[in-house]
């Protein structure tokens, strides 16, 4: 399964370790590459061509900035990244094998290079200073290199010592059936952040719980075990849902790898959308009750899955989950108008209907009787005798507005009163109601107080 880098190849990574970006760094040659004649004829060879050992890592690291105790610091932060780099593609190489190799054909260990060389430089020892060369002209060289040997020997150490750690704190929760399923799956999730963190996320061979192979493969194989064992039921799986009724649903849930469910984060999502509708946690038994609330849903079908909550859970895999339908239907209210008993203004049931029609209201009105609740408007007409004679009939009007529901008053509403004239006392009260029904066609106030009696805002 391993494979040899060509030494070339891990020249060149190293070569571009050593590059500096501004600051006055300086580079190493390329392998086989001299410098040029005007260079300082003294430098080691090393400077000039970069060297060529089987048995070792290398790296050279440069710098000039002029200032020598930074130079050497630096130069030899570049050598251990250069090694480290050349090490970290060996292991990409190596996972990549594993994973072409793998009999699940998992992909669970795909990461970035230059984060694995970082973990490896954080772990390196045993680098050795072979060589440092410095000058005025060329600023300060460093020479380092690992024994390839040692870092195997260091490498198969650090990996039985994570496999042996994984295995210790794992076998024991899979090995209770009384261990809460929540507390299994966190587990198993934290053991394979570790696996991913660590510079060998796909080679950490092992064989465990009869499962032989790439321990992250079998950590996410135990991952989907534990979550394809959930069962869930809930009630209702669909529902008819008035605006204002809030839906009240349940969830019961148990595993066949557990015995009890434990508390387990949940969420309600739209299936459409993708919109979170709400998030829960179940009790210690596996259930929850609540409820959905309308102002979450649209009007009409709604697709709706009830599922472990993957983000709470830190799960990346595909979770079961459940359907619930809800069918959210606007109600429609009825609408009674009331003129004085003698007054006649025509079209004033049409222009009370036009003036709810223009709000945007999660209702409908209708002016056909029997329907509850229902929204009353009284107009209060007062005519105002004439001072001089030839003058234009004038009358005052205003609306009581009243949600009645059951025969109880829920709501009312006084409005102010407007003036207006006409050539007749119709003529008057049409006039005045058109002047009312235009102010109030700017008025809200009226409508937050239905809603919020309907609680429906």
């Amino acid at each position: 399964m391993r494979r040899v880098l060509i030494p070339g190849l891990i020249a060149m990574v190293l070569i571009s370790a050593c590059t500096t970006t501004g600051g006055g760094g300086t580079a190493a040659p390329a392998p086989g590459k001299t410098v040029g004649a005007g260079d300082d004829p003294l430098r080691p060879v090393w400077t000039r061509e970069f060297p060529q050992d089987d048995s070792y890592y290398i790296g050279i690291g440069a710098s000039n900035t002029g200032n020598d105790a930074e130079d050497r610091k630096i130069a030899e932060e570049r050598a251990r990244s250069a090694i480290a780099a050349a090490i970290s593609t060996k292991i990409h190489e190596e996972v990549n094998i594993v994973s072409r190799e793998s009999t699940t054909g998992g992909t669970a260990f795909n990461y970035a290079e230059d984060r694995v060389s970082a973990e490896v430089e954080q772990s390196l020892t045993g680098v050795e200073t072979v060589d440092t060369y410095s000058s005025k002209a060329s600023g300060t060289w460093v020479y380092m290199r690992l024994s390839r040997e040692l870092w195997e020997r260091t490498q198969k150490e650090e990996m039985a010592a994570l496999i042996k750690r994984i295995t210790d704190f794992l076998a024991p929760v899979l090995d209770d059936y009384n261990r809460p399923l929540v507390t299994r799956i966190q587990q198993l999730v934290k053991a394979r952040d570790l696996i991913l963190e660590s510079p060998y996320p796909g080679m950490l061979e092992t064989v465990f719980y009869g499962e032989k192979g790439s321990l992250i493969d079998i950590v996410e194989s135990f991952l989907k075990e534990h979550l394809d064992s959930l069962y869930t039921k809930v009630k209702p799986v669909s529902a008819e849902l008035a605006v204002g009724t809030n839906l009240e649903f349940s969830v019961e849930m148990s595993s066949s790898v557990s015995a009890r469910i434990g508390n387990l984060p949940l969420e309600v999502v739209d299936k459409t959308t993708g919109k979170q509708i709400l998030t829960a946690v179940t009790d210690p038994e596996g259930t929850y009750s609540g409820e959905i609330k309308y102002t979450s849903l649209a009007m009409g079908k709604n697709q709706l899955v009830v599922r472990p909550d993957k983000e709470a859970l830190k799960l990346s895999a595909d979770v079961p989950e459940k359907e619930i339908i809800v069918d959210l239907q606007g109600i429609t209210m009825g609408l009674k108008v009331l003129l004085p008993e003698d007054m006649n203004v025509p079209g004033v049931s049409g222009a009370v209907l036009s003036l709810f029609s223009r709000k945007d209201l999660p209702f409908k009105v209708d002016s056909r009787g029997g329907r509850d609740p229902y929204i009353e408007v009284e107009f209060v007409i007062t005519d105002f005798p004439k001072v001089l004679e030839g003058a234009p009939d004038m009358a005052q009007v205003s609306a009581v507005i009243t949600l009645v529901k059951k025969g109880k008053s829920m709501y009312s509403f006084e409005s102010s009163p407007v003036k207006d004239g006409g050539l007749t006392p119709d003529q008057a009260h049409k006039r005045a109601v058109d002047k009312l029904m235009k102010e109030l066609s700017s008025n809200n106030e009226f409508v937050e107080g239905i809603l919020s009696a309907l609680s429906l805002n």
